[in-house]
């Protein structure tokens, strides 16, 4: 059910899973950790075939340092076995990311792990830290070395950490809210002293159907804001709150493992993700390591039908994936498996203009539609594409069924490339 306003209504289905306890994702057989750095270099392993690895430890690394603080690393999420190298055509990481096969064996003792005093260490020491944990912020997908290096270039001092699970099905943001407040605020903390000192927010989305209880204790300096509307709801946290877009998003799990990789020496190997649609018989948020295949996540949670659509990500704005042995990887916050999905039949736009109603941005979506059926991608990308936000309010509004949001993402591409 949509509005004719500037946000989109959705109609929501957080609950089942969110109200379920946060559960672990067990391995059937093998992980095969993709060996891919999010700053983007090129990456080669640390063992061979055979050889057996400790939890936390090293897979692989860049060939070249990634920035000033080394290089980057791939972590073992279990110890075992690496038994083989192998390919895969990865709808979010992209074509032919190498994967690192590992079985788990519980023999194999983990890296004992190095704490951190946040009070004694340097701001480079706290930099270098969270680089080399190898974390990648969930809500945009980016390195969160990448974004705080970018706010300390751009003198940025306010920390927003992102609860706003704004989507039909994902709740996962939420649940790390009520379950680790105590550690989000730790992270919030370590990212402030890696940019000098600041502020913060914790935005948090607030809808009818979930009943969560914060424990505002939990928070301390930081402030504290529940939101409430339309879709997508960040475009009305920005306008409120940093009209000047002088404000650094951040993840609430990527700041809970800036925590841990800190102050407890764990770096990023897992995820909680929402694993939920009309084809899941237990939907819940759960624990995934870094490179669990898609299909023990779906043996897991229970498929109640046969789905045609199983996705990294929402319904909204999410990747279809079509291979089952695809690894999840670190920084994923859904996993939506479908029998249907919500679309019109499609016929040509219609120019109605309820796209660029609904643009947090503003963007002309229909006139980029109008020269991308041309086939003039070049001019449909002119229309301000890498500004999209991606969010996927045009696609669901759009009464011709276009798929807009696919669209313009692949126009930003294109865009991005140019520049």
């Amino acid at each position: 059910m949509f509005s004719t306003g500037r946000y989109v209504d959705l109609e929501q289905h957080k609950e089942p899973a969110f109200s379920a306890q946060i559960s672990s994702v067990p391995i059937r057989e093998c992980v095969s950790v993709p060996l891919y750095d999010p700053c983007g270099g090129e990456m080669f392993p640390v063992h061979r075939v055979g050889e057996r690895c400790a939890r936390f430890s090293p897979v692989a690394r860049t060939r070249l340092p990634a920035n000033e603080f080394g290089y980057s690393w791939v972590m073992a999420p279990v110890s075992g076995t690496l038994e083989d190298f192998v390919d895969f055509e990865h709808p979010v990481l992209g074509e032919k990311i190498p994967c690192a096969v590992i079985r788990p064996d519980s023999t194999v003792p983990p890296l004992p792990m190095m704490q951190h005093s946040l009070s004694t260490m340097t701001t480079d020491g706290v930099l270098r830290t969270i680089h080399q944990a190898g974390i990648v912020d969930e809500f945009d997908g980016e390195p969160l070395i990448t974004k705080i290096l970018r706010a300390r270039k751009n003198d940025v001092r306010e920390i927003a950490a992102i609860a706003i699970d704004d989507s039909p099905y994902i709740s996962s943001a939420l649940k790390t809210v009520s379950e680790f407040g105590r550690e989000v605020t730790d992270g919030i903390t370590v990212v402030l002293k890696a940019i000098d000192g600041g502020s913060a927010r914790l935005a948090v989305y607030d809808c009818d159907e979930v009943r969560m209880k914060l424990d505002t204790d939990k928070f301390g300096f930081v402030r504290l804001v529940r939101m409430s509307g339309g879709f997508p709801l960040i475009s009305k946290f920005r306008r409120q709150y940093y009209p000047r877009g002088n404000f650094l998003p951040i993840g609430v799990q990527a700041l809970r493992a800036a925590a841990n990789a800190l102050m407890r020496g764990i770096p990023q190997t897992s995820s909680i993700v929402t694993v939920s649609g009309e084809c899941i018989r237990h939907s819940c948020n759960a624990v995934i390591v870094n490179g669990t295949p898609l299909e023990d996540v779906l043996r897991f949670a229970g498929v109640s039908k046969m789905p045609n659509y199983v996705i990294f990500g929402d319904t909204m704005n999410g990747v279809t994936v079509r291979d089952l042995r695809t690894p999840v990887p670190v920084g994923t916050r859904a996993i939506t498996v479908m029998n249907s999905l919500s679309t019109h039949h499609k016929t040509p736009c219609t120019r109605c203009g309820k796209c660029v109603t609904v643009c947090p941005m503003g963007l002309p979506v229909y006139l980029a539609m109008r020269y991308y059926i041309r086939g003039d991608r070049n001019t449909a990308a002119s229309f301000g594409a890498e500004r999209c936000t991606g969010c996927g309010a045009c696609s669901a509004v759009c009464p011709a069924g276009i798929e807009t949001a696919d669209i313009m993402r692949g126009l930003k591409k294109l865009k991005r490339s140019q520049m």
